[in-house]
């Protein structure tokens, strides 16, 4: 399946994305929209619900999650078709009992297993999502929703803003047109009743938000070269007993920072926030396990060069499966100046650039 359509949101009004949507769920019964992070598929698609809207999903994991909607008659068609007999462990007397699975119910369950679990990505979904419906003569359209790249990174860095009023619309929309959901936050704000889907709040303090209220402090590496960031790596890591770290793009054997400094907060790691909010990932598919199963969303090799402040290796199992996961190099700098990393060329530059820096001192 292909994606048949592209929005640049960034060429619209919220208001005007919003009425694109609802004529395109006028036209086909089910849409996926997909794209970068921050290309406006979870607020547009808030936006555009009414009473022509019976279901909205989204993607859970930690990319660029689909948005599936699904129009109100198709929701009632879907319900009431019934695909699979499931078999209960429950007995009466020597009957045993069995629970009806929807068409509904298959599509729910696709979401979570396609995209969450197994992580085949988004074409993979929207590929067996189309499969179910199309059996039942329902049609889907995958529509792409993206924006220019200043602006996905304006997004992505200041979407915890208006994170509450997103998701408190959501909720009061849900409950005026009778709408079915499985968003249960946005990154920055949260259902507190998941249960009766009441109540908006922020992430407390030791909860991963995905969003720069992650990190503890920002400075700026405007104007810096990677040994002066390097150099304050490791004074955080011996004074401030912290994770920070950087990003760097190499692409065409050139380098270049793309973000702050992040020292992370309390009780978070800076990890893969980082990556999310400086540049953006999709899943583009695979198996768990599988290398590279998301891909950025700008050209070249991403870089993340953090700190590290405990005993131990440098390098963590989990930097070494973001390393492979995410197709990414991962490099870690001690508090003592001792340098690893995930691609050994790169582990010798740095040492190189550090030793010269020692050099330079003397």
């Amino acid at each position: 399946m292909e994606i048949s359509e592209t929005i640049n949101t960034s060429r619209h009004t919220k208001q005007e994305a919003a009425k694109i949507l609802k004529d395109k769920l006028s036209e086909t019964a089910i849409l996926i929209l997909v794209g970068p992070q921050g290309g406006g598929k979870t607020t547009v698609a808030i936006e555009s619900l009414d009473e022509n809207t019976g279901a909205i999903f989204e993607g859970r994991v930690r990319a660029a999650q689909p948005v599936i909607m699904i129009r109100k008659d198709a929701v009632k068609k879907l319900k009431n078709l019934v695909v699979e007999h499931r078999p209960l462990p429950i007995y009466e007397g020597d009957q045993q009992l069995y629970t009806e699975i929807t068409a509904y119910d298959a599509i729910r369950a696709t979401i979570e297993n396609i995209f969450d679990i197994l992580e085949l990505g988004e074409i993979e979904l929207a590929t067996k999502i189309s499969g179910i419906a199309k059996e039942h003569g329902i049609d889907t359209r995958i529509i792409e929703l993206i924006a220019e790249p200043d602006e996905l990174r304006i997004r992505r860095k200041y979407r915890k803003d208006d994170a509450k009023a997103r998701l408190s619309t959501l909720i009061y929309k849900e409950k005026k047109y009778h709408i079915d959901s499985d968003i249960l936050s946005i990154q920055g704000a949260k259902i507190l009743d998941i249960i009766n889907r009441d109540r908006v709040g922020a992430f407390s303090d030791d909860e991963i938000s995905r969003t720069t209220d992650d990190f503890g402090k920002t400075i700026q590496t405007d104007g810096k070269t990677i040994a002066e960031c390097l150099k304050i790596l490791i004074q955080t890591s011996k004074q401030e007993k912290r994770e920070a770290g950087f990003l760097v793009l190499h692409k065409y054997k050139h380098e270049r920072i793309i973000s702050d400094i992040i020292l992370a907060g309390e009780h978070s790691t800076i990890g893969v926030t980082l990556l999310e909010v400086y540049v953006g990932f999709r899943q583009k598919g695979g198996i768990l396990g599988i290398q590279e199963v998301y891909k950025p969303d700008i050209v070249g090799v991403i870089e993340v060069i953090h700190s590290h402040h405990g005993d131990g290796e440098l390098l963590s199992t989990e930097d070494r499966g973001a390393a492979g996961r995410f197709g990414i190099i991962v490099t870690v700098i001690g508090a003592n100046g001792r340098i690893d990393s995930t691609h050994y060329p790169r582990k010798e530059t740095l040492q190189g650039i550090m030793h010269e820096e020692q050099k330079t001192e003397k």
